[in-house]
């Protein structure tokens, strides 16, 4: 079964940052693909399920590649609609599918040195500060949380540009902190 769209939405928006953020509150502190670099700096954000073959992928997808594949079939991933394309080696023909406008990352140079951390079904989360590793079973609960995440800050930055002091509000568990933000929510129809 595919990323449901308004979860993959709620993931972009949020960033890694505020995803990695949430993982650690339930005590992932590891998720991040360390090595891996996107092809170009200027690549669209990638969000999909891990598919580990080309088989596998279904639309939306994202092919994590784990091995010495030193290329990935762009008809293919054209065909099966891929969202992406992960690899732990680099890849000989990287430039041709973020071409086609596929993000892709991938080890820069050199042998893969250990596998990657990906079961099939895991979420992959890629954007200009990092590309991270979802579980499958947590992936609508932590977009929820991210994306919360992202509008008590909001919250918060408003308190502050109206001239309101952060007394209270940089711990979002005290009821006082908790009411406002529910009025501010209410207010903004959020």
């Amino acid at each position: 079964m595919a990323l449901a769209q308004a979860t993959r939405d709620k993931l972009i928006s949020a960033g890694t940052a505020r995803v990695a953020a949430a993982l650690a509150k339930h005590g992932l502190k590891r998720q991040s693909l360390s090595g891996l670099r996107p092809v170009s700096p200027f690549q669209d954000a990638l969000a999909g399920k891990a598919a580990r073959a080309i088989d596998a992928c279904t639309p939306g997808a994202v092919l994590a590649i784990e091995s010495s594949v030193t290329s990935a079939p762009m008809a293919l991933l054209t065909r099966r609609k891929v969202a992406g394309v992960v690899s732990n080696s680099p890849l000989r023909n990287a430039a041709e599918i973020a071409r086609a406008g596929l993000p892709v990352w991938q080890r820069p140079s050199g042998p893969p040195t250990k596998p990657l951390p990906i079961d099939a079904g895991d979420v992959l989360l890629g954007d200009r500060a990092g590309l991270i590793v979802i579980p499958a079973a947590m992936v609508d609960r932590i977009a929820e949380e991210a994306v919360e995440a992202m509008a008590y800050e909001e919250f918060v930055a408003e308190q502050v540009d109206s001239g309101g002091g952060v007394y209270g509000l940089h711990i979002p568990s005290g009821e006082n902190a908790r009411r406002a933000f529910a009025a501010w929510r209410r207010i903004r129809g959020r």
